[in-house]
């Protein structure tokens, strides 16, 4: 069994800022994600027992490494439990040092302009390697890890950088231990809209949940979308309008042909309480200060899913398409009819 990866930096602070949020998910019961990789993508699966919420990750190892290797007897397929927050802290101790780039060779390199060409190319393939980040599957006291191995770029005045290796251990499962692991199997969602770039809906889930523990999203297929609170005999509501929706695309059947899906109900509408402090959890990916811009996700779209007395859904598409989704699965509170009144 062997996997073995390499990341330049923008590559590096991609990974960690996807996997930051998720691991805000893991509870105090530590239990982990499981991690599953094979020959194309990278998918991760993170489920909680005490707030109940799901998160599920697809990236592509194209996108991801810059060349990778995975060899296995389950046809070239690990598949193992991993401590997000331990990998988190790794991450983060080679993208605060820059990912391995010395500052100082860089530096020497770049004043002296009567090198030739040949020696110039050198030291950008020089450069270049010690860019490198390597992600593995090893052992380390007989126990199998995640090894992580990079540099942290020291200042100017120093004479040399630091090398980091960053062992967590995990735990290998059967590669058919995954399909416990799967998102959960809902029903269509009644309304789908995408949430606005410009508009955050994290703020306003904060201010909320220090007032009061649920929240109501009321939502329809026209595009309008209403957060509000009861709470004391007031009510406090936040509206969204001009949303895009986005209708359930149909699947081709076995013959390649269309499905027979019914026509979208343009004027249907849904209803949903929640958890406010769980639904700020699942909005961790959406970075508020300055400090936490250098993080920030590239993300192309978010869609808010919404299963009557089922599922909120929130479906993240990452930047450029091909690299990836995460989506959150948050369960939501029974409503009768007079609740929905």
């Amino acid at each position: 069994m062997r996997f073995k990866a390499k990341m330049m930096n923008d590559q590096l602070a991609l990974l960690h800022a996807i996997i930051s949020p998720i691991s805000k998910l893991q509870d105090a019961n530590r239990h982990f994600a499981v991690l599953y990789l094979d020959e194309e993508y990278v998918r991760i699966s993170c489920k909680t027992s005490e707030s109940g919420i799901t998160c599920f990750a697809e990236l592509s190892q194209k996108e991801l490494f810059v060349e990778h290797r995975i060899e296995s007897a389950a046809d070239n397929v690990i598949v193992c439990q991993v401590d997000l927050v331990s990998l988190k802290m790794a991450l983060q101790s080679v993208v605060g040092g820059g990912g391995g780039i010395n500052k100082k060779q860089q530096k020497r390199g770049s004043s002296n302009n009567n090198n030739s060409s040949n020696n110039n190319n050198s030291n950008v393939l020089d450069s270049l390697q010690q860019e490198v980040v390597i992600l593995k599957l090893a052992k380390r006291n007989r126990l199998p890890c995640l090894c992580l191995e990079g540099r942290h770029a020291q200042s100017d005045l120093a004479n040399h950088d630091v090398e980091i290796h960053q062992a967590i251990p995990v735990t290998i499962l059967r590669k058919a231990e995954m399909q416990n692991h799967l998102p959960p199997q809902i029903n269509i969602p009644q309304v789908q809209l995408e949430l606005p770039k410009d508009r955050q809906i994290r703020p306003v889930i904060d201010r909320l949940k220090s007032m009061g523990k649920h929240v109501f999203l009321e939502g329809n297929m026209k595009g309008d979308l209403t957060i509000r609170l009861d709470h004391d005999g007031a009510s406090m509501a936040c509206f969204y309008n001009h949303l895009i929706p986005r209708w359930q695309e149909e699947e081709d059947d076995e013959n390649g042909e269309r499905g027979t899906t019914p026509m979208p109900n343009a004027n249907a509408s849904c209803i949903v309480k929640v958890d406010a402090h769980k639904l700020s959890t699942c909005l961790q990916w959406q970075q508020q200060t300055a400090q936490q811009q250098q993080w920030q996700l590239p993300v192309t779209s978010c869609l808010l899913g919404m299963v009557q007395n089922e599922m909120l859904v929130l479906h993240v598409l990452l930047s450029p398409e091909q690299v990836g989704f995460f989506t959150y699965y948050l369960p939501v509170h029974f409503l009768h009819d007079e609740d929905m009144a």
